[in-house]
């Protein structure tokens, strides 16, 4: 049986901590926990969810503190599939270290991210000297860097990375090529600097990337997915690509299962090695979950 880490997944409440953000997305507005993540993706003789690690919900700042508290004390049960968590960050204002200073001593702290593809953040802010400096400290503090990237400013996070290069940089959504990435493969005209972009990170050692937040269409256009997928993967080659669910937000695009479902089928051509190393292996090197 295939054991899978799901190396994204957010969970919420309106009990607790919600992102701002949901105001504009109402079908996520409720509660989301472990329960509904491991509904969503259910269980059969193929896989069985291991594991997995909590990526920032992208939360008002005042709500910050609480959201690291809620993570931690299930990154500290053992009984907890939740075996590690990427907290927020801002890497382009002031010292990181600094900022993670009262989650240091957290064992369950395991990256961080600052959101890059929203209105608010400026272009080419990655390639800012303190952005720069903090990227390089995480790779000191042994803390994995999250990057979700608007499609055509993955060439800057290719030099931000460059520049840092014993930090683990970490790939979202495949660097968010959109619909038009499955609908037309890789080489869509529309998804150029998105491709050249993506070529760059693949070639640099410290860069994983996350096969996640796409939308399958429908099955008229399962095969040319299927070709676009492997070209993605093989650029990375099989040591840095993982499996993401991107739950609940996934729900807005191509749920949980489904989504499982073709990988496994996508991918069984490869074997159980390479499978094995894709649904949890390469995740749990880059996230460090055995340190």
């Amino acid at each position: 049986m295939l054991e899978i880490i799901d190396s994204h997944i957010h969970l919420w409440s309106p009990d607790t901590v919600t992102p701002p953000w949901l105001i504009d997305a109402p079908a996520l507005n409720r509660t989301f926990g472990l329960e509904e993540w491991r509904a969503a993706a259910g269980e059969g003789d193929e896989f069985h969810l291991a594991a997995a690690v909590y990526v920032e919900i992208d939360a008002a700042p005042e709500d910050l503190a609480t959201e690291n508290r809620i993570v931690f004390s299930m990154t500290a049960d053992p009984a907890n599939p939740v075996k590690g968590a990427v907290i927020a960050a801002r890497l382009s204002q002031g010292d990181i270290e600094a900022q993670l200073a009262p989650w240091l001593s957290d064992k369950g702290l395991k990256g961080a991210r600052q959101v890059l593809h929203m209105p608010t953040a400026a272009p080419g802010l990655c390639l800012e000297p303190l952005f720069i400096a903090n990227l390089k400290k995480l790779g000191r503090l042994r803390l994995a860097f999250d990057a979700c990237m608007r499609p055509d400013e993955l060439s800057d996070l290719a030099q931000a990375a460059e520049a840092a290069p014993e930090t683990t940089i970490i790939l979202d959504h495949a660097g968010n090529p959109g619909d038009a990435f499955f609908a037309g493969g890789m080489d869509q005209p529309t998804l150029a600097l998105w491709r050249q972009g993506l070529r760059q990170l693949a070639a640099l050692d410290n860069v994983y990337c996350k096969i996640s937040g796409l939308t399958l269409p429908n099955d008229a256009g399962i095969r040319k997915a299927q070709g676009a997928l492997d070209a993605l993967v093989d650029s990375f080659g099989e040591d840095r690509v993982m499996f993401a669910s991107n739950f609940p937000v996934n729900r807005l695009g191509t749920a949980s299962r489904p989504w499982i479902d073709f990988l496994i089928s996508a991918t069984a051509r490869r074997g159980t090695a390479w499978q094995a190393k894709f649904f949890g292996e390469n995740a749990a090197r880059a996230y460090r979950l055995d340190d």
